[in-house]
């Protein structure tokens, strides 16, 4: 008779020989589908406290960041009363073929800028000649610009519809705070100005970033004047112009200013500086076009921190800046010239040689740079430097460094070519008679050769560091650091 329950099952015993061929390691715990199946979809993260959430959601894109409002009602919360960083870009939109065919672009250019570069040292005619027949790179550019505006065009039209439904909603949307927003574009839109004003007038963006690909935008900063909810306080514009800047209120309010590519022009710096008397921060960077030189006189300035990066300058001069700290000046050798800046403490020299600029150098050599160009006008009182000189046509010239740095300390020479003597090194030293801490980095990979006289007088009683990087024992070498080692009798730490 059929009950309809279960025959019993009965356990096996297990014998001798299964122990013998049993494994090492115990049998895996054996899960109940359904227990399974709970253990990989269980919300582990939703466990976390609401602080811990809304920093992850702050390093989310705009686009994921929204999408988690649809996770529940929690999320939702979280996003809409604590998110404030925003970053809407165009990138997010384009496809990735499009990044790939601009990556093409990118090399096939830079190709031809470096072998250009290669054959305009050699002033023979077949390299000459061979330099108008790489002219013929262009074929790529020229049949792969039409399909990238095509995707950028089509990328704007989406992107101009985001950015208005954020920025330009009606009144009666609730307030959201935005501290800091970032907008980048492939090219202007009739819009622009109204994003621009909405954001720092409306919705009280603290931190704004404004980058402008493939073309430029001029914008008028006193539309903001009238604005009471203006906090702004630190801007970067990249291919945007400040139109009538001295006569804005949001200069003069902010702290931190960062001016790229075309809106770093000098007659546009010119016109910020006059007015900015609350400003602690001021990079400009990315102009390639050789300008002016680059003076700055402001004497109710606070600024503490000045940084040049790949700004093509014909001279830096730095006429009075009482409350300057920091300055920093990168991309090609430029004359640097220091008026009254008593409080500057640290300053970092990244050049990189890239062309020929005989005409340029008072020298009278080609490719020859003077150390003592670096530190011309009053010596300021440093106690950091970082020095790094690269190219394949840079050159130190031997000769003596006039102003004295009697305030410096700590010495750092990066990146110094094998091929290079060290007699310019010491005479560095011999203007630091305070140095404490010199750290020389020699590039390993470049060609190596002798390094010239040492017979240079320097003495260093309050040396007690020095550090050598890329030393491979070659005699100059091994005669620099008995040198260094000669000149300070209190060096307590060497180190290759």
């Amino acid at each position: 008779m059929d009950t309809g329950a279960d025959p019993p099952r009965h356990r096996r015993l297990r014998k001798a020989s299964d122990l013998r061929t049993a494994p090492a390691y115990p049998h895996p715990k054996r899960i109940r589908p359904g227990e399974e199946h709970n253990s990989c979809c269980e919300d582990k993260i939703s466990s976390l406290p609401d602080e811990m959430l809304i920093l992850i959601i702050d390093k989310l894109d705009a686009r994921t960041a929204t999408n988690t409002t649809i996770l529940s009602k929690r999320w939702r919360d979280l996003y809409t009363h604590s998110h404030t960083c925003y970053d809407l870009t165009v990138d997010d939109i384009l496809p990735p073929r499009y990044h790939r065919l601009k990556q093409i672009v990118v090399e096939a250019e830079a190709g031809y800028e470096a072998k250009k570069n290669a054959l305009k040292s050699d002033d023979s005619d077949a390299s000459r000649d061979q330099l108008y027949s790489f002219k013929d790179w262009k074929w790529k550019v020229r049949l792969l610009t039409p399909i990238l505006q095509r995707y950028e065009r089509s990328a704007m039209r989406r992107y101009v519809k985001r950015v208005n439904a954020f920025l330009l909603a009606p009144n009666n949307v609730q307030p959201r705070s935005i501290q800091k927003l970032r907008l980048q574009a492939c090219g202007t839109s009739y819009f622009t100005d109204q994003w621009i004003t909405q954001a720092i007038g409306r919705w009280g963006v603290e931190d704004l970033e404004l980058v402008i690909d493939n073309s430029c935008w001029l914008y008028d900063f006193r539309l903001l004047d009238g604005c009471k909810n203006v906090r702004l306080k630190r801007l970067v514009l990249s291919n945007c112009y400040h139109f009538v800047a001295p006569y804005s209120l949001t200069f003069q309010r902010l702290t931190s200013l960062t001016l790229c590519k075309e809106s770093s022009r000098m007659s546009r710096v010119d016109d910020i500086l006059r007015n900015c008397v609350q400003l602690l921060d001021l990079r400009l960077k990315d102009f390639s076009c050789r300008q002016p030189a680059f003076h700055i006189f402001v004497p109710n300035s606070k600024l503490k921190s000045l940084q040049l990066d790949s700004y093509n300058t014909v001279g830096a001069y730095l006429g009075l800046v009482p409350y300057l700290e920091t300055f920093a000046c990168g991309g090609q050798p430029t004359i640097l010239h220091y008026g009254v800046v008593p409080r500057l403490r640290h300053v970092s020299l990244n050049f990189l040689q890239t062309r020929d600029d005989g005409k340029d150098d008072s020298s009278g050599s080609d490719r020859t740079y003077q150390i003592s160009k670096f530190f011309l006008g009053e010596p300021p009182p440093l106690e950091y430097l970082v020095l790094q000189l690269r190219g394949r046509q840079m050159w130190i010239e031997l000769t003596a460094i006039r102003s004295q740095l009697n305030h410096l300390k700590k010495l750092f020479i990066a990146n110094v070519p094998m091929n290079w003597d060290t007699f310019w090194i010491l005479h560095l030293l011999a203007a630091a008679p305070a140095l404490e801490s010199l750290h020389v980095h020699f590039d390993s990979k470049s060609e190596k050769a002798t390094a010239g006289s040492l017979n240079v007088q320097v003495e260093h009683h309050h040396l007690k560091e020095l550090m050598v990087i890329g030393f491979d024992g070659v005699a100059w070498q091994t005669g620099f650091v008995k040198r260094i080692s000669q000149t300070g009798s209190n060096i307590r730490r060497i180190s290759k």
